[in-house]
C-alpha cells in the first residue's frame, strides 16, 4: 500500500474519531446544572469554569460530576473519569459538593 494512501485512510479514520467524539458529548449535554446525571462522558474538550458533585440520593442514584464549561454548556462526567481526576487533582477544577 503507497504511503499516499495510508495517509488518507488515517486522515479519514481520524476524521470518524472526531465526529464520532463530538456527537458523544452532545449525548452528555445538560440545559442546566439542576437534575440526575442519567448519563454521563469520561472528558469533555472544553475548560471548566464551574462543577459540582452529584452524589446518590433517593430522588436520584447517580455519582458523577455535573460541570459548566466556558461557553456556557452543562455536562455530565463519570465520577470514575481518570481526566476528571487529573483536572481535580491539579487544582485545574474545583468542585463543590451537591447540596
Amino acid at each position: 500500500m503507497s504511503l499516499k494512501i495510508l495517509s488518507i485512510i488515517v486522515l479519514l479514520f481520524m476524521g470518524s474519531l472526531v465526529s464520532s467524539a463530538t456527537s458523544q458529548e452532545n449525548r452528555y449535554e445538560r440545559s442546566s446544572s439542576m437534575g440526575c446525571c442519567y448519563e454521563a462522558g469520561p472528558y469533555i474538550p472544553e475548560r471548566i469554569i464551574e462543577c459540582i458533585r452529584q452524589t446518590p440520593t433517593r430522588q436520584c442514584n447517580s455519582n458523577n460530576y455535573v460541570v459548566k464549561t466556558e461557553s456556557g454548556k452543562w455536562y455530565c462526567i463519570q465520577s470514575d473519569s481518570k481526566w476528571m481526576g487529573q483536572q481535580i487533582k491539579t487544582g485545574a477544577v474545583v468542585c463543590t459538593p451537591d447540596i
